[in-house]
């Protein structure tokens, strides 16, 4: 149409287990709009299911600054259950499917995106939200993953997954009599609605659903840490012990245990909001490998998403 204002920009998306976060920007970095929509996940839910929720979480952010599909000039975007080749593949098809879009589009692992942001090219990365998951590379340039795997077979330890079965484990605990009452108690009691054996039953049961939403308990037990409750605080350690294993774990294989200097970002909701948790597992890393340097990230993994994008336009225009 005559004397349509055209906006070229770049969208930067941070998909996870609970949350999807999309940030538009304009070529000269100017962040134009940003929407917080509903997860997203290929593992969750069908293809048709996840293709249509990706659609409607880019048009509302599409629709907060008049942004046209045909003006985007790159998508990346740093996503959870990137776990394979095929989920690769599934992925990056769930948005070149999407209508109106011509543009180069970068899907990555969460974690991936999360190190470039907080360790550049060099160092190891811890995440904790939903689910856990560590990556490193060293000088040579070799890189590994290791976690991220389905909490069905005691994987994602230290997540927010985990810290929810804690304390919900703690609950069952004092159903049989075997805890004292708490506020900890009285607050999980009123954040599920959990009052019966039977309900605590079917909800354990709904748990291992990969549709079933988590129940979010991580700022109920920082909040019972801070009250000076010991079982929460045994649970938040427990969590960091996790973290430090896979961390460990990393290092030493890639060799990177006797490095002079030892970048470790932290990221996920685990570790950026509970301190007993970040604090705990940086002094364990620090007693095991004194060289280690505590990276956190001054962005969140849209705006990164968004930069790297940016650096995509910038090679196309070359």
């Amino acid at each position: 149409m005559q004397g349509e204002t055209i906006i070229p920009y770049v969208l930067g998306i941070d998909s996870g287990g609970t949350k999807y976060l999309v940030r538009a920007a304009a070529l000269d970095g100017t962040v134009l709009a940003e929407y917080k929509g509903p997860s997203c996940s290929h593992y969750r839910f069908p293809y048709s299911e996840a293709a249509r929720r990706i659609e409607a979480n880019l048009t509302a952010c599409l629709s907060l600054f008049g942004g046209k599909k045909e003006d985007c000039r790159a998508i990346v975007c740093g996503t959870t259950g990137y776990d394979s080749p095929e989920d690769g593949a599934n992925l990056q098809r769930l948005y070149t499917d999407c209508k109106g879009f011509d543009c180069p589009i970068l899907c990555m692992n969460d974690v991936e995106l999360a190190f470039r942001i907080a360790c550049g090219q060099m160092g190891v990365i811890i995440l904790a939200g939903t689910g856990s998951i560590c990556y490193g590379k060293n000088i040579a340039g070799d890189s590994l993953r290791v976690g991220g795997w389905p909490c069905t077979i005691f994987g994602d330890e230290g997540s927010g997954r985990y810290v929810d079965a804690l304390a919900l484990r703690h609950y069952s605990r004092w159903m049989d009599g075997c805890r004292p009452d708490s506020i900890f108690i009285e607050r999980i009691r009123e954040k599920t609605g959990i009052i019966t054996r039977k309900k605590l039953m079917d909800y354990a049961v709904q748990m291992a659903s990969m549709e079933h939403d988590a129940p979010g308990l991580g700022a109920i037990v920082n909040e019972a840490v801070e009250a000076g409750d010991p079982y929460a605080r045994d649970i938040l350690m427990d969590a960091a012990k996790c973290l430090f294993e896979l961390t460990r774990e990393t290092i030493q294989k890639l060799g990177m245990d006797q490095a002079e200097d030892l970048p470790v970002g932290v990221w996920g909701s685990v570790l950026m909001c509970s301190r007993i948790v970040r604090e705990t597992l940086f002094r364990l890393l620090k007693t095991a490998y004194p060289a280690v340097r505590p990276c956190i990230p001054e962005k969140n993994a849209a705006q990164g998403a968004v930069e790297i994008a940016l650096e995509l336009v910038q090679k196309e225009m070359k």
